[in-house]
């Protein structure tokens, strides 16, 4: 039985960018932005596939670094007991 989808929140950022802006150049296929954290927000059941996830869309070998991942915990809300004013 597979197990229930998690929210993960990845920072990734891509290396490359961030060495020519320190250089004050452009990178010639990522614009400037890429010199920061990026946050992206995947749905798998482990770490692993995040990973994978990222990799496809952000491979190493272009610079994309992943800096953290991290399960988002979802909250529940209790509902409040007694009278409400």
């Amino acid at each position: 039985m597979a197990e229930k989808l998690k929210r993960f929140e990845v920072s990734i950022y891509n290396e490359q960018v961030r060495e020519l802006d320190k250089q004050n150049k452009s990178h010639p296929n990522y614009n400037r932005e890429w010199a920061h954290l990026h946050f992206l927000t995947y749905e798998a059941e482990t770490e692993s596939d995040v990973i994978d996830m990222v990799r496809k869309k952000h491979p190493e070998r272009k610079g994309f670094i992943i800096d953290k991942i991290s399960e988002v915990k979802e909250y529940e809300f209790i509902k409040p007991v007694g009278r409400r004013f």
